[in-house]
């Protein structure tokens, strides 16, 4: 999708909790053991002590539109993507943040492509404000809490270590601070990721101590889902850089971000699926937050507004993948005179 700096962002924000889930916790608690390998460099992530996904999530938009000096009544859409819930509720997620932010005739919009939400969420916002005039700011907001699961985040440290957050983006027409250039997303239908390679139906909470690992099939499933997500990475950054009129070898492209999984599977799958010429320049923003489920997309984002933003004539890429799968690139320009 081709969207030549018509929306850009205005403002992004990031809400955690204050509490962390360690990896001496984990070891207490019998997840992982003295001799298993933990990637280094990543010792906690951030452990709701309470809130709900909307706590997070109304702290996340409240910040944005602080930064972007908006009030909620400019919000047309609110556009909400979470990976996982462990309770339901009367009330569907979307509208029940919308009435916790007090958002009046906003339309909230509710997202289901799991680690690929935050992605989804921009997506859906940025196509309705380049067909629909009426809609003049939008705000994709992501929140997900794994409190439940405890120390039991640390199951799969190899894979990912997830968190608890919450990340919103305020979208304006125009560039804003970081002008939006192109984005495109790539799916493929194949088994589950997470549910293939870490068995989560087993391993949830209410689970009777620590499940045995996958099964073969289980796992043949998952390289099934790994291999398609890389297929899906690449055709997602091949099209993103067409419909922005670069090349994967343009020196003008300063860095690409990817998700917040842990370091063996980006090395091993991730970085590998990028154009060649991209590899060197990929990186985790801010891996000490964990993997926030729905939301690094997002938390990338506000990575770039607070502490990368490219130069003039530079171009920044922030890549994510999820389960299902589906994989999107977005690429962000400087705002020019």
């Amino acid at each position: 999708m081709r969207v030549d700096s018509r929306v850009g962002l205005a403002s992004a924000a990031l809400w955690l909790p204050a509490g962390r889930c360690t990896t001496e916790d984990a070891l207490v608690d019998g997840v992982l053991t003295d001799d298993q390998e933990v990637p280094p460099g990543v010792d906690s992530v951030p452990e709701g002590q309470g809130e709900s996904p909307e706590d997070m999530a109304a702290g996340a938009v409240l910040r944005a539109l602080a930064g972007a000096d908006r009030p909620m009544s400019d919000v047309d859409l609110l556009a909400y993507a979470w990976a996982v819930r462990f309770a339901e509720h009367p009330y569907s997620p979307p509208h029940r943040l919308a009435k916790q932010l007090s958002a009046g005739d906003c339309l909230p919009v509710g997202l289901l492509q799991g680690c690929n939400g935050g992605a989804a969420a921009v997506e859906t916002a940025v196509t309705r404000m380049l067909t629909d005039e009426r809609v003049r700011v939008a705000v994709a907001v992501t929140s997900d809490t794994f409190a439940a699961y405890g120390s039991r985040r640390w199951m799969e440290p190899t894979m990912m270590v997830v968190g608890d957050g919450a990340a919103a983006v305020v979208l304006v027409r125009g560039p804003g601070r970081l002008a939006l250039v192109a984005m495109a997303t790539s799916g493929h239908t194949c088994a589950d990721i997470m549910e293939a390679g870490q068995d989560t139906r087993v391993r949830g909470p209410g689970a009777a101590g620590i499940a045995a690992r996958p099964s073969d099939r289980a796992l043949s499933e998952a390289a099934h889902s790994v291999e398609y997500l890389g297929h899906c990475v690449n055709r997602a950054v091949r099209h993103a850089l067409a419909d922005a009129g670069l090349e994967a070898g343009d020196p003008g492209i300063s860095a690409v971000f990817l998700p917040r999984l842990a370091d063996p599977f980006t090395e091993s799958f991730v970085r590998p699926a990028l154009p060649e010429p991209l590899r060197s320049k990929a990186r985790i923003p801010d891996p000490h937050t964990g993997h926030l489920g729905a939301g690094d997309t997002l938390a990338n984002l506000e990575y770039a507004l607070r502490c990368a933003m490219p130069a003039p004539g530079e171009h920044l890429l922030v890549v994510n993948g999820g389960q299902g799968v589906a994989a999107s690139c977005l690429v962000l320009a400087p705002v020019t005179g």
